[in-house]
């Protein structure tokens, strides 16, 4: 069995990888530090010792030190940390500095490869909102990098007094195109700015290629985006791309 780890800025995923099957556990919130640790022990308790750990980490150099000091401790295995190629997978990629692409969206990027034999847009609906869009040739184009939905709404509440208390004091609203309180205004409000974004991102990509785009949603908050946006577009959930992605990157590098 292999272990694949999805370390994100707000949560972690992770899956069993065995004999071409990927099995993915209970995502984990993060909380930071040894917490985070302590509740992938308890999660990883009936796991046998894998043969090989392979992790994408955006969550920063404390969560892989701490990670890997258990994984040693515990199955005296140590975590291969993947990180962005200027190439590789079948993929190009487009930055000028490759090793400076977020190696989720790069796994990202690999999974919708394998996956599509068109040209793709993957949207990561995380704590930020990143899109990559990529040629039927697997070359990378290039990306955008927005606040996320949570970021979006925090940043209201940490610049607005009025609206900070007004928000925390409502019970949590229906969702409609007009609000009528504070709260619903600002969860709408912000689900409508990530909701328009994407379609005229779409629409400004698709105008640029021969062939009819895919779009390939990912990430903690593209459950609540996907229903509202434009039916024009090939829009596709895939809530475990960058797993995927790693369990490409295991397979390939037996």
């Amino acid at each position: 069995m292999i272990l694949l780890v999805d370390a994100g800025n707000t949560r972690i995923k992770w899956a069993e990888l065995g004999n071409g099957v990927l099995k993915p556990g209970p995502a984990l919130l993060r909380h930071g530090g040894a917490e985070d640790i302590d509740a992938l022990s308890a999660s990883w308790g009936g796991l046998s010792t894998p043969a090989r750990i392979l992790v994408a980490n955006v969550a920063g150099t404390e969560f892989g030190s701490l990670l890997t000091a258990w994984s040693r401790r515990t199955w005296g295995v140590e975590p291969e940390f993947i990180l962005s190629r200027p190439e590789g997978f079948g993929v190009t990629n487009a930055y000028l500095e490759p090793q400076r692409l977020g190696v989720d969206r790069w796994l990202a990027l690999v999974a919708a490869r394998r996956a599509l034999a068109g040209p793709v847009c993957v949207i990561d609906c995380g704590t930020a909102l990143t899109v990559d869009a990529m040629t039927k040739d697997g070359v990378h184009l290039g990306g955008l990098i927005m606040p996320g939905l949570g970021l979006m709404r925090r940043a209201l509440l940490d610049n607005t007094a009025d609206i900070r208390v007004t928000f925390e004091d409502a019970a949590p609203p229906r969702i409609t195109v007009l609000a009528q309180d504070t709260r619903g205004g600002v969860m709408g409000g912000t689900l409508y700015a990530a909701v328009a974004t994407i379609d005229r991102i779409m629409r400004d990509l698709g105008a640029g290629t021969d062939s009819r785009l895919t779009c390939l949603l990912t990430g903690g908050d593209s459950g609540a985006i996907l229903p509202l946006l434009s039916a024009e577009f090939d829009f596709r959930h895939e809530p475990d791309l960058v797993l995927q992605g790693l369990a490409i990157v295991a397979e390939v590098g037996r």
